[in-house]
């Protein structure tokens, strides 16, 4: 993998590249802390994979329900849900192990399996590699339902943050090529409308976690020559919203992205949707992993009951 892609641009490029070194050692100092860890079920440690996409196998980390409760959904002639989980980080930092507590407590509540992909960021990669990666590992997902013992008519996309945006790509994906879409979407703090000025993305908070250095690295780098109004970029765009699944939509009061998806929120319901909001009044981006406890603690249970009741629905 090239130190950059040759479009991107070098200062940009240095400070992606920056961002990719210290995220790791700030993801184990800030968000990792075993009090944000919600499974009470011995979930295993996740299995190491690879996924083939068009642009080359990524790796993956794949969770597991424990075994009582693959052995309960066969008793009754089920095989468990799945769910792909994309990770956040600016579009710039592979670490899915960020998710942890997420995928360990889906694993463990909800009794379903989670696939993390480790999927390429800039400034190696622009778009839409992620996207298509993504994309392509929620297909594999489907046409390997028989192959790793999962549902392919339980599948449900979600993350955080850049993976949020990420999901909704997913959906809007397949619904471009006509393909199944996820039985429910959890998004947190995520990103929908791309093409948003800067300027439209406030808070109260004087030095919030996403501020303009961060937005204009993201366009620098990842989203630099594309079309910012492409519903594949911002799935905001895309032209018919009442088709996307449910929607459970989470964000944080102080977090400067909160706008653009309560926006979003309106806008798939006024056309159809099923969409269920919360703003974490009091939060900035990224409470999932973040004290206070309590604040994580009911967003993650938020996510496990909007899948449950997806994967629970009669027609499934």
């Amino acid at each position: 993998m090239p130190f950059k892609e040759s479009a991107v641009a070098w200062r940009p490029a240095l400070l992606a590249r920056f961002f990719q070194a210290v995220f790791p050692v700030l993801s184990r100092l800030l968000l990792e802390s075993p009090k944000l860890q919600f499974a009470t079920k011995p979930v295993a440690v996740p299995a190491r994979i690879t996924i083939p996409t068009r642009h080359g196998d990524i790796p993956a980390l794949l969770y597991s329900p424990v075994p009582a409760d693959i052995e309960a959904e066969r008793s009754v002639g089920r095989r468990p849900p799945v769910h792909l989980l994309l990770h956040g980080g600016a579009f710039a930092v592979r670490r899915p192990e960020q998710e942890d507590n997420v995928a360990r407590y889906l694993a463990s509540e909800v009794g379903c399996y989670v696939v993390l992909p480790d999927y390429d960021v800039s400034p190696q990669v622009r778009f839409p590699v992620a996207e298509q990666e993504c994309y392509d590992a929620y297909l594999w997902i489907l046409e390997q339902a028989g192959t790793w013992g999962w549902d392919e008519n339980r599948v449900s996309a979600g993350g955080a943050s850049a993976g949020a945006k990420l999901a909704l790509s997913v959906i809007v994906q397949a619904l471009q090529n006509g393909r199944p879409t996820p039985v429910a979407t959890s998004l947190e703090y995520g990103a929908s409308d791309l093409s948003l000025p800067d300027e439209s993305r406030t808070s109260s908070r004087k030095i919030p976690v996403i501020g303009p250095w961060m937005l204009r690295m993201i366009r620098e780098t990842y989203l630099v020559g594309a079309d910012l109004t492409d519903p594949v970029v911002s799935p905001a765009k895309y032209p018919s919203p009442g088709d996307f699944p449910p929607l459970l939509i989470l964000t944080g009061g102080l977090d400067t992205l909160r706008h653009d998806m309560r926006a979003f929120a309106e806008k798939a319901r006024a056309n159809g949707a099923e969409v269920t909001y919360h703003e974490f009044s009091g939060s900035d981006h990224g409470f999932t992993h973040f004290k206070p406890v309590e604040t994580a603690r009911t967003a993650i249970t938020m996510i496990g009951d909007h899948l449950r009741a997806a994967y629970d629905a009669p027609d499934r």
